[in-house]
């Protein structure tokens, strides 16, 4: 991809490497219409564009003289229509993030409107069949030419504005979550992305997963459960069931752990992420700063695909040893359980153990919260909670 590494970006070179290998790496299989290398020379096009606004043209190489027009034309089409509709100056603030959405509309347009593009790039074809299917010695040269060139433009323009209207909806779609993405993460977050983490970040962005967990974690903000007064330097410990029955709702139990993490940092508290499935994942992450896109690929590690029986008995004896360590300091603790149904397959019930719990959370000052993901039919009593809130009702239950 030479032509992308010379194309001007203000990236350095170790990492528009790693930026090139992730457009690589995106599955391209040869069509019909438009084949690998219109695929590159397109994403070119894109990135010039984003990169040096109307300039784009002295981006566009000299050979592949068969596609040139075309490019141009599509791209001034696009630009003429897109650019202020955009809000160019949004586009200016990082090259990744333009790579990235340039890679966001050609993997959209490639794998859900690659035949309405096919059609647009036919032009000469179509010029061909109806050139053929008229008697030259009746119509005469220019009255042909003046005919196949109407036909033509017609044809163009219909599959333009179906191809177009097709690209303001990627266009909609990819500032949704690029501004999303800024709102979770700050500006600063396209440059801060580790080259590892840049792959993770694509799929993120083509699932639409920032746009949701935006909108869950602003519906959470203003819960109840995130209004306790804890006195400084204490400690929240969100304890999140990461099994395969919790993959479904990955965007809520992310949008919650952010909510808290944020409230927690605002309020001088410490905050501990403690992902478990059968067994507690020793890869807790323990913050005290806001959390960045690298910290955030750790929130949604790989799930157990095992459907095994949780012991939940062990993870809240871990949160309350980590609470032992963190409360040297200060008189109050909270422990989030987030979790399904599965809870009540392996429920503790030991009476030692529950008159351990309860003695200790007296002592101690802490607050246990149960946010149930499940089937709320499944709900029961539980013991050792002192709220039980279902997050998609934004209901609490008394």
């Amino acid at each position: 991809m030479e032509l992308l590494l010379e194309n001007s970006s203000g990236l350095e070179n170790e990492r528009k490497e790693a930026l090139l290998k992730l457009l690589y790496s995106t599955y391209f299989e040869d069509r019909i219409f438009l084949k690998s290398s219109d695929f590159y020379l397109y994403f070119h096009d894109l990135w010039s564009l984003f990169e040096t606004g109307q300039k784009y043209e002295l981006n566009i190489v000299e050979d592949n003289v068969r596609l040139k027009d075309w490019r141009i034309f599509i791209l001034e089409f696009f630009a003429s229509r897109n650019l202020e509709k955009m809000q160019f100056e949004y586009l200016t603030n990082s090259s990744v993030k333009k790579f990235l959405i340039s890679l966001y509309i050609i993997k959209k347009i490639e794998k859900n409107y690659i035949t309405a593009l096919g059609k647009t790039l036919k032009l000469e074809t179509i010029k061909k069949e109806y050139s053929s299917d008229i008697d030259l010695a009746i119509t005469g040269e220019l009255l042909l030419q003046q005919e196949i060139l109407l036909k033509v433009q017609s044809n163009w323009y219909v599959n333009l504005y179906k191809f177009n209207t097709v690209y303001d909806q990627i266009i909609e779609e990819i500032l949704e979550e690029t501004h999303a993405v800024e709102q979770l993460f700050g500006e600063k977050v396209w440059d801060i992305i580790s080259n590892e983490n840049l792959k993770k970040m694509m799929d993120f962005l083509e699932s639409k997963h920032f746009s949701e967990v935006l909108f869950w974690k602003s519906k959470f903000q203003s819960e109840q459960f995130l209004k306790i007064g804890l006195d400084s330097k204490s400690t929240y410990v969100f304890c999140v069931q990461k099994d395969i029955s919790m993959r479904k709702s990955i965007n809520l139990q992310t949008a919650l752990a952010l909510a808290v993490a944020e409230f927690s940092q605002k309020n001088e508290h410490n905050f501990v992420y403690v992902p478990f499935a059968q067994s507690i994942d020793q890869e807790m992450i323990a913050l005290n700063g806001k959390i960045d896109f690298n910290d955030y690929v750790g929130f949604n590690n790989t799930y157990d695909n095992k459907l095994q029986p949780v012991d939940f008995k062990s993870v809240i004896n871990y949160a309350f040893t980590l609470l032992k360590l963190g409360l040297s300091h200060s008189s109050g603790g909270k422990v989030y359980l987030l979790c399904n149904e599965l809870l009540f397959e392996n429920f503790p019930q030991e009476e030692e153990w529950k008159e351990a719990v309860t003695q200790y959370k007296q002592l101690k000052m802490i607050e246990i919260v149960v946010i149930f993901i499940g089937d709320k039919s499944k709900l029961q009593d539980i013991w050792f909670a002192d709220k039980i809130l279902v997050p998609k009702q934004l209901a609490q239950f008394r």
